[in-house]
């Protein structure tokens, strides 16, 4: 059936250019994999566990998550496109996104404290309620995302573009901004800069 339709548990094992568009990969384990080129868009990973795990270069087109654990996984140059993370066992979900491209995706909700989202286009995803306190989210794009109620207490968006934050309705206390997307801050408090 599929190249993980026997064996259940995965550890130390490198999957290469990997075409698992629509499969179903669920109940199974994976520990210090790593995933190159490999193509889940439509996949199922429903109640499958990824621990220490590293996709380069992989596509997770609407690639459904139900009950997945994410502990400790690194997303490099990856194409994460209509996931709703807020679907995965968020008792303990850890990870990194690195130089990817993330769109219409959802985050409502999750604690995502000290998470690393950098050099990413994070287009059009939902950041309500969702905790990004001390997030490095270092030159990243946001455009189209909604943050309302978001904790962005201690952020690096340094050098971040197109943000609509409202600081009345967000925490960006401590954060860090940098000019002059900063300056989009001010957008909501309805006055003129000269």
């Amino acid at each position: 059936m599929t190249l993980f339709s026997k064996e259940t548990e995965f550890q130390d094992e490198t999957f290469s250019k990997l075409d698992l568009e629509n499969k179903i990969i669920s109940h199974k384990f994976f520990f210090d994999c790593v995933f190159k080129n490999c193509n889940f868009s439509y996949a199922n990973f429903q109640s499958s566990l990824f621990e220490d795990c590293f996709f380069l270069n992989c596509n997770f087109s609407l690639t459904k998550m139900l009950k997945a654990q994410i502990r400790g996984v690194v997303f490099d140059s990856c194409k994460i496109i209509g996931v709703d993370f807020t679907k995965c066992d968020t008792l303990i979900m850890e990870f990194s996104i690195e130089e990817s491209t993330i769109k219409n995706c959802i985050f409502s909700d999750l604690c995502l404290r000290k998470t690393k989202l950098y050099k990413s286009d994070l287009i059009e995803c939902d950041f309500v309620n969702t905790d990004l306190s001390e997030t490095n989210l270092f030159e990243s794009n946001f455009s189209g995302s909604l943050f309302h109620n978001t904790n962005l207490m201690g952020a690096n968006l340094i050098n971040c573009a197109n943000y609509n934050i409202d600081p009345l309705k967000n925490n960006i206390k401590k954060a860090k901004f940098s000019l002059p997307e900063a300056l989009s801050l001010l957008n909501f408090f309805e006055i003129t800069i000269q």
